[in-house]
């Protein structure tokens, strides 16, 4: 399990949010819901690309952030029921996967990669790039995990 590294500049993301919490709702669920409003966002840069973002996890609880968005210009016109979202300049370790291997890819990642890696996870979200060759319903489309590293 190796990843590429990828740097990326801060950018902007306009979705939905939801608190994930064990026996809760799930990320899938948020996307069921994004999904049909994907095309009320005016300032989207690349409107086949979505983020999934997570973030501030609670490790006592598993309780985190879970946002769906697109990538934008600008956030004005905003839809109702959606929020913006900065996402920080950051480097990324970045692994592919499908949605029946994601739990597994993250067990690797935290598990086995980065104990052994030379990085140490830096702090900010961690995000989810699917693609515009990205297929929900074909469990063996893959799409890339975002991990924000530092160089320990």
């Amino acid at each position: 399990m190796e990843p590429k590294f990828v740097t990326r500049s801060a950018f902007t993301l306009v979705g939905m949010t939801m608190r994930v919490k064990p026996q809760g709702k799930v990320p899938g669920q948020l996307w069921d819901e994004f999904g049909p409003r994907m095309s009320e966002i005016q300032h989207a840069i690349l409107t086949g690309v979505a983020y999934g973002v997570s973030d501030n996890m609670e490790m006592a609880t598993g309780q985190f952030d879970y946002s769906a968005g697109l990538e934008v210009d600008s956030t004005a016109d905003m839809p109702a029921g959606m929020v913006a979202l900065d996402v920080p300049a950051q480097t990324y370790a970045v692994f592919s996967c499908t949605i029946p291997t994601i739990r597994e890819t993250y067990q690797d990642i935290y598990g086995i990669w980065l104990p052994t890696s030379g990085y140490v996870r830096a702090p900010g979200p961690e995000l989810e790039l699917y693609s515009e060759a990205f297929d929900s319903r074909d469990p063996a489309s893959v799409f890339d995990v975002y991990i924000p590293v530092l160089k320990d």
